[in-house]
């Protein structure tokens, strides 16, 4: 059960720095969004 906890845990935070470096390469969905709201002001 832990090393099930365990795998599962690694998994996540796999996906989250997957998701972050899009993010910061500026193609992620929060980037897209920002530059959308900029654009408006």
């Amino acid at each position: 059960m832990n090393e099930f906890l365990n795998t599962k845990f690694k998994k996540v935070i796999f996906i989250i720095a997957i998701i972050a470096m899009i993010e910061l390469s500026g193609h992620g969905i929060f980037a897209s969004l920002f530059r959308f709201l900029n654009s408006l002001n």
